[in-house]
């Protein structure tokens, strides 16, 4: 077995710390371990810097903290930073810095990310306005579990845009989104429901049910380690 190597040591430390509520000592540790090129402390730093909870807020140094481990493959910190370039805060407000860290976020896994870059694909901000595009990444964050990623794939489906108008579509994916909790999903699923047929509105149910249960499979199999 493999022994942790002295920087998997501290971060342990600082979690065991941050447990107990020895906030102080766990702050410590993560800074240490950021100064050192930890990504995951990096990361914990950038958040503390960010909300100012228990740090004095300085979204600056965050972005920096954010920026170093984002560069040292942690995507939850890219997606962090795009958030700060989006909303001018701390930064100036640069849409395209926040698309490319968006994509290196959602490249990397983080769901949020995919979602926010559909959202630039289909709105044109930071990214030249391609629905094609959106719905690619629309789909992604929905695979990775983002219901909004559905709401809008299903819109995209509805209004025609990106791809072919389909109605059993947009019913199908509505449908996935209001099961994975976005409140407004349901509501629209039944507007678009008055075009379809009963037997329509019963094929893409099943759809929908059959994309559901082959998700949850997907997240319950085994992986190896």
């Amino acid at each position: 077995m493999t022994q942790p190597s002295q920087l998997e040591v501290l971060l342990d430390q600082a979690r065991n710390a941050w447990a107990r509520g020895e906030h102080d000592a766990a702050m410590a540790l993560w800074r240490e371990g950021a100064e050192a090129g930890e990504p995951q402390c990096a990361f914990n730093l950038g958040v503390l810097l960010d909300e100012g909870r228990y740090l004095p807020r300085d979204p600056l140094e965050a972005a920096q903290w954010y920026q170093r481990s984002a560069e040292a493959g942690f995507p939850d910190a890219a997606f962090n930073l795009a958030v700060l370039f989006e909303q001018g805060d701390g930064l100036e407000a640069n849409p395209n810095e926040a698309a490319r860290w968006f994509h290196i976020a959602a490249e990397r896994g983080n769901a949020q990310a995919m979602f926010n870059l559909g959202l630039k694909f289909d709105e044109g901000r930071g990214l030249p306005q391609d629905p094609e595009q959106a719905a690619q990444w629309y789909l992604l964050a929905a695979e990775a579990g983002e219901g909004r990623g559905a709401a809008n794939l299903a819109r995209l489906f509805a209004m025609g845009e990106g791809m072919e108008r389909s109605d059993v579509s947009a019913f199908k994916w509505y449908a996935i989104a209001a099961e994975m909790g976005v409140a407004s999903a349901a509501r629209h699923r039944e507007r678009v429901a008055r075009e379809l047929s009963p037997d329509e509105r019963l094929h893409a149910g099943e759809r929908a049910q059959e994309w559901l249960r082959n998700q949850a499979q997907a997240k319950a199999a085994p992986r190896l380690q």
